[in-house]
């Protein structure tokens, strides 16, 4: 149930937030479901005695050492022990760096806490995994319902990138890392530095080495969204910087203040985007 309402609340945290491509929104969680029932099930059985019941046991003897009772307070003190411990080396081991760390630590805490509580009440008084399955289903059509209306009554907007034309494209761009690309109103393009990041992926390398930058000239072009501006592209071809070229296009994001522009490189499903704003 963690696993169904974790991918509805992202769905709509998603609606909301600037990406480079139209989010697939909480009714993912219905694509995903057969998924989440094939792996979510099994792990939360491995989970259950090496993770939960152990979690338990130990607030009971915490509880019983330091209080001199059985008290339930004590099952989130040791779940953020445990989910910080958690979260510390898989960070380590997937190099996910400090923000990705401080965010998924409450989460860990949050799931592993609701799941000890119930396994602590259901060895108590027994019978709570069918109404945790139950009440689970009503939140989760909850979830769902609180969330459209919010999107629908315009209380939360949802992402568009903003339109552009060619004048605002006119102009410099930097990748942040010295590289910077110049358009010019009459299409022609220079670029001073970019970064191959499809290649330097490829080669499982650091993108910032200087075999992977590229400088040149060329054209650049720009095609408006037929029916939405998630479909607003940039071409840039540039000679001697074949990575630029992509056949997609570049594409629009950003806010009206602070425009980008990205192309995608790595997994297809999952890509890394390497972007450029306005200097």
């Amino acid at each position: 149930m963690a696993a169904v309402l974790g991918v509805e609340i992202d769905g709509f945290v998603e609606l909301a937030l600037p990406s480079f491509g139209p989010p697939p929104g909480p009714g993912a969680v219905l694509l995903i479901a057969p998924l989440l029932v094939c792996f979510a099930g099994p792990f939360a059985l491995m989970a259950s005695p090496l993770l939960v019941l152990p979690t338990v046991s130990a607030a009971r003897w915490a509880s019983t050492r330091f209080t001199g009772r059985d008290a339930w307070w004590w099952v989130p003190v040791i779940a953020s022990v445990v989910a910080a411990a958690g979260t510390a080396a898989l960070g380590a081991a997937w190099d996910l760096g400090p923000g990705p760390s401080a965010l998924g630590w409450p989460a860990a805490t949050t799931s592993l806490t609701a799941a000890a509580l119930v396994a602590r009440r259901t060895a108590l008084r027994g019978g709570r995994v069918r109404h945790v399955l139950g009440w689970g289903a009503v939140v989760a059509v909850a979830v769902f319902a609180i969330g459209t209306g919010v999107f629908a009554t315009g209380l939360v907007p949802e992402y568009r990138p903003p339109r552009i034309d060619t004048a605002e494209l006119s102009r410099s761009w930097t990748d942040g890392e010295g590289g910077t690309l110049r358009l010019d109103a009459d299409g022609t393009a220079r670029a001073d530095g970019l970064t191959d990041h499809a290649e330097a992926d490829g080669d499982d390398a650091e993108p910032t080495a200087a075999k992977y930058r590229c400088s040149g000239r060329g054209t650049w072009s720009h095609t408006e969204g037929e029916s939405t501006t998630w479909d607003q592209r940039v071409w840039i071809r540039i000679e001697g910087c074949p990575g630029l070229d992509d056949p997609d296009g570049w594409q629009v994001g950003g806010t009206p203040d602070r425009l980008e522009l990205a192309i995608g490189y790595g997994d297809p499903d999952a890509p890394d985007w390497y972007t450029l704003t306005p200097r």
